[in-house]
């Protein structure tokens, strides 16, 4: 986005705008980590980023960025009451509270200001994407010297529906040019939008649409507020709309507000750990995550340095990962066994127990054992008891926890 003519009146506009009045961030602690996840599916992630000679403004700068949040979502949900972005948020004492991280790039000031904003911009995806996950967009408001003259921020995205994407604003850009509209503005870029094939986009610039100044993809901005700005004038062209290319509507990364969520409960039996692929999901204990309704999760479990893997049950069968679409709620069962087994074979009567592999006072978690009955002479196999049941000589019993097998062989009359 763009600033174009700054007008006088515009302090008295930004005063007026949402979230002006807001509390700040209600977060604490400044981290370059991603904390761990509390919110379920793909998810904008905040960030504060600074040049690697920039002061550290970080209090200030979080407090900004999620009042901004605050606004942007107030505005998105006027304009469609069915969804909002959804942002990632963190355990701290206030629910609801913004996952906000900190970030001192490798770059000097003037090494993002020498390639424009273009250039800015492929420098920060660069650095920031080495540590990026693919199931979140990025929002990051960079307190550095303006990259370019009248720009206040950038944003784009690698295709409709994929990330990691990101919408950079650029605090210094443009003084006195509302940051929540910025951001909402690169936010919606990130999205997806303007996606090939709108009716509407600007001359030259096919970005952005040009079929209304209200809209808040239209490229510059002379200081309104974003109250003053609406999500895709008369939707046609990248949200809410009826054509055949994509709409940012669809998008993974927003939550419906029109929909129940569906609860997955997850219960491990025995030590070890099951991750979703999506963010949301990441259990050493029996826990319950909350879905927006129709999410396809893939769960995988992993063992400790003790245990292994079984089986699932409920929502899940077999070992490997698992997809579970939450269309309903949905209960899993994740069931860990020893990595090694206590194994006890014994015989009553004449004969003898063979095991291949060569049977051990501990076996191998899981691994195939096959015994075989051999009866000396004079004596006939009977039966099997404990892990192995049956009158058949040959045996392949299962090895997910301790097993204690006997052999009984009787006289032959």
């Amino acid at each position: 986005m763009r600033k174009a003519g700054f007008v006088v009146a515009f302090a008295a506009a930004l005063w007026l705008a949402p979230g002006a009045l807001a509390a700040g961030w209600c977060g604490n602690g400044e981290t370059a980590t991603d904390r761990p996840d509390i919110v379920t599916g793909q998810q904008v992630h905040p960030i504060v980023a600074v040049p690697s000679d920039g002061a550290d403004n970080f209090v200030a700068d979080a407090n900004k960025e999620s009042d901004d949040v605050t606004s942007m979502l107030a505005w998105w949900q006027g304009q469609d009451a069915t969804r909002i972005p959804r942002f990632d948020q963190a355990s701290f004492d206030t629910a609801g509270c913004l996952d906000i991280t900190f970030v001192r790039l490798s770059g000097t000031a003037a090494s993002y200001t020498a390639g424009g904003a273009s250039g800015a911009f492929q420098a920060m995806v660069s650095e920031l994407g080495r540590t990026a996950n693919v199931y979140k967009d990025y929002l990051v408001y960079y307190d550095g010297p303006s990259v370019e003259a009248n720009v206040c921020g950038v944003g784009g995205t690698r295709a409709f529906g994929t990330g990691p994407s990101y919408a950079i604003v650029l605090l210094q850009g443009c003084p006195g040019v509302a940051e929540d509209l910025v951001a909402t503005h690169e936010l919606i870029h990130a999205l997806g939008a303007v996606p090939p094939g709108d009716p509407h986009p600007c001359p030259g610039d096919a970005g952005h649409v040009c079929d209304s100044q209200s809209d808040i993809l239209y490229p510059t901005t002379s200081g309104e507020p974003l109250s003053s700005k609406v999500l895709d004038y008369n939707h046609d062209d990248y949200y809410g709309h009826s054509g055949t290319w994509p709409d940012i509507q669809d998008s993974p990364w927003l939550h419906r507000l029109d929909l129940p969520e569906e609860a997955l409960g997850m219960t491990l039996n025995g030590a070890g750990e099951v991750k979703s692929d999506l963010p949301g999901l990441d259990c050493t204990a029996t826990c319950t995550t909350q879905w927006d309704q129709g999410y396809a999760v893939t769960l995988t479990a992993q063992s400790t340095g003790t245990t292994r893997f079984v089986h699932w049950s409920g929502g899940c069968k077999g070992s490997a990962p698992c997809v579970v679409k939450l269309d309903q709620p949905a209960a899993v069962t994740a069931l860990f066994g020893p990595s090694r087994i206590p194994l006890r074979v014994s015989v009553a009567g004449k004969g003898a127990v063979r095991c291949t592999p060569r049977c051990t006072p501990t076996f191998p978690g899981g691994s195939q054992l096959t015994l075989r009955a051999v009866a000396a002479k004079g004596w006939r196999f009977a039966s099997w008891s404990g892990g192995c049941k049956g009158s058949l000589p040959l045996c392949r019993p299962a090895t997910d926890f301790a097993l204690s097998v006997r052999a009984t062989f009787r006289r032959r009359s």
